[in-house]
């Protein structure tokens, strides 16, 4: 999930004057107006070593009318990636790694074509790697991760594209298990978390109650919270972990972007690595990434951030080192963006008010719908069977981003188009094998053409993933 130049230039200017005499007043009276208008979630202001706001907004939970608190547990989505990143820096700061340190040095197996990809190249998305090779809650462990990263073809010769990738940085985290000797989370949690004053951040070490955590909401419909989802028994699977999915409080990533600019937990120089520019995230040069965060800079000025989300769930730290601004927020709902909290937040700081946001794309009608529907209208089922990862690649398709394929699915559906759904939707339960909506849809095509043993088959597999509260249970008494 990235903000867009547009919206970041709003960002940079919007730094220029800070903590006006009534701003948090006006902070908390846009807040609670976006509560009311259906958001909800936790945010953290500070600015110049002072907490302007640190507050929750909106139901956590609005079948129980739990309330969000500053204390509130949230995923923060890929902005997990500086903490993986960071553990790489500390492993380089014990001297037992390098960034130009070579796959082959940690995995004997690694095919020729990637063997000599370098730490650096996978901390900047320039490995080559896709950006994702299976869904979140597939559950493989770090072996079968690795063994089916090495099988998959590269989108590009290492260090010669940006190409953001999840795959890149689950390596990163099995790097740090077999370096240290230590669990991906426990390494973590003993030599970064811990000593920044984290206790509430993590996958499972916090020992999270299910009462703290912010349930999930996809197009209004209740998703559950993290801990609902399959995972292994020490955390999530290596498809989300490392890249994703750590859990925390805003207060918790405040005391991160302390630690990180006092230089408590890492050596400054080595900090400063992580916060410089070194690969274009765009052909103009108007974003670049650094080691797991985005840098930018706009009239002089220099912010560092990224921001994460899974259709659900959605957060983004930012923050500028030299004026001491740092801003956190979270959405428990895709139907509200964190981003565009963010961005009212630095505008009314600046004293502008409210700004208009522009919308983003709607999810059933835009290029990479447009481009995905044309191909299989125009080179029907077959075709698209044969060649689907290759034309979802080719229409600019976000791997992570499955509501995309919803999106087409349902304009397949509307047309009646029957054959078309059908195979649409066997690689979005492919790609994304925990979704429900997707297996019911495909039921629903199968069933239009016909076959109702796969519609039966697929309307199954829907139940096993949620039991209760699922139409599928009556279409298959039906």
């Amino acid at each position: 999930m990235k903000i867009t130049i547009h919206l970041l230039l709003l960002l940079f200017v919007a730094t220029a004057a800070l903590a006006q005499p009534n701003t948090t007043d006006q902070l908390n009276a846009y807040l609670q107006k976006s509560a009311n208008n259906g958001w909800s979630g936790s945010v953290l202001v500070a600015s110049q070593g002072k907490i302007l706001l640190e507050n929750g907004f909106g139901d956590a939970d609005r079948d129980a009318k739990r309330k969000e608190t500053a204390e509130t547990i949230f995923s923060i989505g890929s902005v997990t990636k500086q903490f993986t990143a960071a553990a790489i820096m500390k492993l380089v700061e014990a001297g037992k790694l390098s960034t130009d340190d070579p796959l082959s040095k940690f995995f004997e197996d690694a095919p020729a074509d990637k063997a000599g990809i370098t730490l650096h190249q996978l901390l900047t998305h320039t490995a080559g790697f896709p950006g994702a090779i299976g869904d979140d809650y597939d559950n493989l462990n770090a072996e079968q991760f690795a063994k089916l990263a090495f099988e998959t073809p590269l989108n590009a010769v290492p260090g010669e594209a940006y190409d953001y990738s999840n795959v890149g940085y689950s390596l990163l985290g099995i790097i740090v298990e077999r370096v240290s000797g230590m669990g991906y989370e426990t390494f973590l949690r003993e030599k970064l978390w811990l000593p920044a004053g984290m206790k509430r951040t993590g996958y499972l070490a916090p020992g999270f109650k299910k009462e703290e955590l912010a349930v999930g909401y996809r197009n209004g419909e209740r998703w559950g919270t993290a801990h609902d989802r399959p995972w292994l028994p020490d955390g999530p699977g290596w498809h989300l972990r490392a890249n994703g999915g750590v859990l925390s409080t805003v207060g918790d990533m405040y005391r991160w972007y302390l630690a990180l600019r006092n230089g408590s937990v890492l050596k400054k120089e080595l900090v400063e690595k992580m916060w410089m520019p070194h690969v274009a995230e765009d052909p103009e040069g108007h974003s670049h990434y650094g080691y797991g965060w985005v840098v930018q800079q706009v009239e002089g000025r220099r912010m560092i951030w990224h921001n994460g989300g899974n259709s659900v769930y959605n957060a983004i730290m930012s923050f500028d080192p030299e004026k001491d601004l740092c801003i956190i927020a979270s959405s428990n709902s895709n139907d509200w963006i964190s981003d565009d909290i963010s961005l009212q937040i630095l505008s009314i700081l600046e004293g502008k008010g409210e700004q208009e946001i522009p919308q983003q794309e709607p999810w059933e009608n835009n290029p990479v719908t447009n481009a995905i529907h044309q191909i299989l209208v125009e080179k029907g089922a077959a075709y698209f069977t044969e060649n689907s990862d290759a034309v979802l690649r080719n229409a600019g398709f976000d791997f992570e981003n499955d509501m995309q394929l919803l999106g087409v699915g349902k304009r397949l559906e509307e047309a009646e188009k029957w054959n078309e759904g059908v195979v649409l939707f066997e690689a979005y339960t492919r790609l994304f094998p925990n979704i429900v909506i997707a297996w019911n849809r495909l039921g629903i095509c199968r069933k239009a053409i016909g076959d109702l043993p796969g519609a039966k088959a697929a309307w199954e597999q829907s139940l096993k993933l949620r039991p209760n509260g699922n139409p599928a249970a009556k279409w298959l008494k039906e």
